[in-house]
């Protein structure tokens, strides 16, 4: 089954609240030949549960900030926007998710929503926390690399890059304590934590930092990893 779930978001627009997701992340699906599925945020479990019945495998989105009581923390000063709508909604996508064995993919967020569900903790701002001269939230355009990640092998980022890629990126938060069922496959010069797989061979469980939905369309190696998770969820 190649219909590919995409964890969707609110945009409000005055007293509107509207459904979506960022585009670039329906054309990298349908370029890789799946079909996109646009999951909207609601609260009912049992509809949750029937949408990921309905489909492959699962695409967690980039967005805000995930709520620090779901790793146990205050939150920092520097925390930026957060909704507790929908991480009440992305931690059931995950639930339903690996209880029927559906490959997951994260970015950004996605990847810190799928450390925290396991277990794991976050860094609640970059700047503040860690001495880096790397920008992670970068002001250049969304399709440019702006910091390179070294990659390890034995990891299906390295098959797809090699040793070291091009990365761009959107992001003050990170992983901090990695969940204990997780790997990491790269990182930047930094430390900070730029990929995981899950460590077991059963399922699929990937994690990005960077936004590659967001370069896609112009760099063939970015595209490779949506037409290699649904190859895996066919």
């Amino acid at each position: 089954m190649n219909i590919i779930g995409i964890s969707g978001s609110i945009l409000s627009e005055g007293s509107i609240e509207k459904a979506f997701v960022n585009r670039t992340y329906v054309d990298s699906v349908v370029r890789a030949g799946g079909i996109p599925f646009v999951m909207p945020i609601c609260e009912d479990e049992n509809i949750i549960k029937k949408m990921i019945e309905n489909v492959g495998g699962v695409i967690m989105t980039g967005g805000v900030d995930i709520h620090p009581f779901k790793f146990n923390e205050e939150p920092n000063l520097k925390i930026g926007e957060i909704s507790k709508e929908r991480d009440d909604f992305d931690f059931l996508i995950m639930k339903h998710s690996f209880e029927k064995n559906k490959p997951i993919f994260g970015i950004c967020r996605g990847i810190q929503l799928i450390n925290v569900f396991f277990g794991g903790t976050l860094i609640q701002d970059i700047n503040s926390q860690k001495n880096t001269k790397i920008l992670h939230s970068q002001t250049a355009p969304r399709d440019v690399a702006t910091h390179k990640i070294k990659i390890k092998k034995d990891s299906v980022i390295f098959d797809i890059f090699g040793k070291s890629a091009e990365v761009n990126s959107f992001h003050h938060q990170a992983i901090d304590k990695l969940s204990k069922d997780f790997k990491i496959t790269s990182t930047a010069n930094d430390g900070i934590i730029e990929s995981i797989e899950y460590k077991k061979k059963d399922r699929f469980i990937l994690g990005v930092q960077w936004h590659p939905e967001c370069m896609t369309e112009k760099d063939e190696k970015m595209q490779n990893i949506f037409s290699m998770f649904v190859d895996i969820c066919k």
